[in-house]
């Protein structure tokens, strides 16, 4: 028998392993500390027209709750012009001057073989027209942005005129510099015991805070949530471990214990985490905003590693492991879907199959469908049971902004399933 006295109870000491109530979160929306990380600000110029001012509506809708952290600030303006150079490359029209350029000598010798030199004429005109317009809106990002002349001048950035707005006067003061090279210190032992967060940056020692931009956002976020009294909200695109608690599909569960532990015993309040995605969704829900599945969808695929030069092609053998690893962890709905997928000559699974086949209900939306698939493949890339490099297995498709019209499987899964039967 235990001796007399106070005894605890189950989850005495051990409150971060609970899961965060629906109820929780919409509190802290409305009455507590919502802070962003830094990928969450940038990805807004990673965005086109309709996803971006869906989510600057989402942002506004908890205007009174955000709170940005120094650190935050601080790696936004150090990266801000990279990432826009990047989505300008990225969009460059050095291809589709190629291909305007092939398109006009097919013509010009099909026209000479079949035509008229004022028919050919006409549509070389045609032709030059259509390019002119696609080349135009890709110069801009296609995304409403003119990202060229925002990086000459800042007043040619709505992104940064809205940001501004949001955040004026919500924004941390950075530490001084004993307290910043304290800090640092201080971050960089957490690092040798493994607590979170940020030990995964303990090799970006050539920074400037070497390695320690989470810990550093993280002490902000203490001292700011004990000063307000308010529970707290963080949003990232990060999912890594020395965030977040995962589960055995590398998902997201919670935010690590420890840091809820920390939270609670030196602010004396609530710690909660979201990815983007999660964020929108819940704003939608509490203050009505709009945001559509598209959005969603294109905010969760922010989180997926870019590709090499391009995608490598997959093979029946490498289809199976990945089908092999989605069993095992108990995602027999997406096996389904991708073996489905792969009979079709076009690779692509109608929306309302997944329905039936998932029996759903019709009201359910299907974002984050994709996210077990993704997390199987970047965890067989781990281990090396799939090679670096393949394009994604499966990507909902759009015929417009909203839900979904299917998913699709590359060619190379088409080819490589049709090829065995």
């Amino acid at each position: 028998m235990p001796s007399a006295g106070k005894l605890r109870g189950f989850f005495d000491g051990f409150e971060g392993y609970r899961s965060a109530r629906v109820a929780d979160l919409d509190r802290v929306l409305r009455s507590g500390i919502v802070a962003l990380d830094t990928n969450v600000l940038l990805d807004l110029y990673r965005y086109a027209r309709e996803p971006r001012n869906q989510i600057f509506s989402a942002l506004e809708a908890v205007a009174g709750a955000l709170f940005l952290p120094a650190q935050v600030l601080t790696e936004f303006w150090r990266n801000r012009d990279e990432v826009m150079r990047e989505v300008i490359a990225t969009n460059s029209v050095g291809g589709l001057r190629e291909a305007r350029k092939k398109a006009a000598g097919e013509i010009s010798a099909w026209g000479n073989r079949t035509m008229s030199g004022s028919e050919a004429a006409e549509l070389h005109t045609l032709l030059d027209a259509a390019f002119r317009q696609v080349i135009a809106r890709v110069e801009q990002g296609g995304s409403g942005l003119n990202l060229r002349d925002a990086l000459r001048d800042l007043k040619e950035d709505p992104v940064l005129a809205r940001l501004e707005a949001l955040f004026d006067g919500r924004a941390g003061e950075p530490f001084t510099p004993e307290r910043f090279a304290e800090l640092v210190a201080v971050g960089r032992e957490r690092f040798a015991r493994r607590l979170p967060p940020g030990y995964l940056d303990a090799e970006k020692a050539d920074q400037q805070e070497e390695g320690t931009g989470d810990y550093l956002i993280w002490e902000q976020l203490i001292a700011y949530a004990a000063a307000e009294r308010k529970d707290l909200l963080f949003v990232t695109r990060d999912r890594k471990e020395d965030w977040w608690r995962l589960d055995a599909a590398r998902e997201p569960i919670g935010p690590r214990v420890e840091l809820i532990k920390e939270m609670a015993d030196r602010a004396g309040v609530g710690f909660f985490m979201a990815l983007p995605q999660d964020f929108l969704e819940l704003a939608a829900e509490a203050f009505k905003v709009e945001v559509s599945e598209s959005t969603l969808d294109t905010t969760e695929r922010m989180a997926e590693e870019p590709e090499p030069e391009g995608p490598l092609p997959w093979t029946r053998e490498l289809f199976e492991t990945l089908l092999t690893r989605l069993d095992e962890w108990n995602y027999p709905l997406r096996v389904d879907v991708l073996r489905e997928a792969a009979r079709d000559p076009k690779g692509f699974i109608p929306r309302r199959r997944i329905y039936e086949l998932g029996e759903y209900p019709d009201e359910r939306l299907l974002v984050g469908f994709t996210r077990p698939i993704i997390n199987a493949m970047r965890t067989l890339e781990e281990t090396g049971d799939l090679p670096g490099g393949l394009e994604p297995a499966l990507r909902a498709h759009y015929l417009r902004p909203g839900k979904a019209e299917g998913f699709v499987v590359p060619r190379s899964i088409v080819e490589c399933v049709a090829g065995e039967d």
